[in-house]
């Protein structure tokens, strides 16, 4: 049976040696565990940070307005790349926002930019920040991800530049050529460069429903940007970036942990 997740504020200062610790739950994680999971006391638990850190734990009091859990033991399993596979994300409307932001966290994905195009089709406030982020914390109690995903301020094209590390390669997501001087690479010819150069970091660009324009593609290869096509279909923004995380998790797998590549320019790939 798999036991249910909390996420509390800090797991890394537990000593192992010495008498057991107990953790109170935060005021919404105690509502989650007593009113909708009806825990028990005795109810084995895990517990996570968002940092990285879990601790398997058993419930030790219920009161009305809190839950408090006695430690067993923590270790580090962060399940994530380790800040190095990033996304930027015309973000859909509504329900889709979750899905969406389900994917990513389901695979790995360690920050999330909400990105600004001339086809945008919702706008990401500090208010609607808010509720994309518990949505990473629901994801994260799902899939057994321990540390959260970042979700960063909004960004225009204009302002990837300033977002890349010296080592990290920048893709954006678009079905052909903007111009020819800027070629699209398939899914084929992209995996046959990124297996043979190792990449540090990653940084996907997916676009609106309605896509990129020609003239925010060109600036985003301008900026280094190499263009990646999904192929024939055109694929809706939650689709993309579950396609787009599993090559980077590809891509990530085979890199070395070690080298300073160049490749954020374009001919390195042909």
């Amino acid at each position: 049976m798999t036991l249910h997740r909390f996420l509390v504020p800090s797991l890394s200062a537990t000593n192992p040696v010495g008498p057991p610790r107990r953790v109170v739950l935060p005021d919404a994680e105690a509502h989650h565990a007593s009113r909708v999971l009806r825990c028990q006391i005795g109810t084995r638990v895990v517990l996570f940070d968002g940092v990285g850190h879990e601790a398997f734990a058993t419930i030790e009091s219920i009161d009305k307005r809190s839950v408090t859990a006695t430690l067993e033991s923590v270790s580090f399993a962060p399940r994530d790349h380790d800040n190095r596979l990033h996304f930027a994300v015309a973000m859909p409307k509504g329900d889709r926002q979750r899905s969406a932001i389900e994917k990513l966290v389901e695979l790995g994905v360690d920050s999330l930019c909400p990105l600004v195009t001339s086809r945008s089709v919702a706008v990401v406030t500090e208010s609607n920040a808010q509720r994309l982020e518990r949505y990473v914390i629901e994801a994260c109690k799902q899939c057994g991800r321990n540390r959260l995903m970042t979700i960063r301020a909004p960004l225009s094209i204009n302002d990837i530049d300033s977002t890349l590390s010296r080592d990290g390669a920048l893709w954006i997501l678009h079905p052909h050529s903007i111009p020819e001087r800027h070629p699209a690479f398939s899914i084929r010819e992209a995996n046959q460069n990124a297996f043979k150069l190792p990449y540090q970091q990653l940084f996907f660009l997916i676009g609106p429903e309605g896509g990129f324009t020609d003239a925010e593609v060109t600036d985003a290869a301008n900026q280094g940007a190499h263009i990646l096509t999904l192929g024939e279909r055109i694929q809706r923004v939650e689709t993309a970036v579950s396609t787009a995380a599993v090559l980077g998790h590809c891509w990530l797998a085979v890199a070395e942990p070690k080298g300073d590549p160049e490749v954020r320019n374009p001919s390195a790939l042909t």
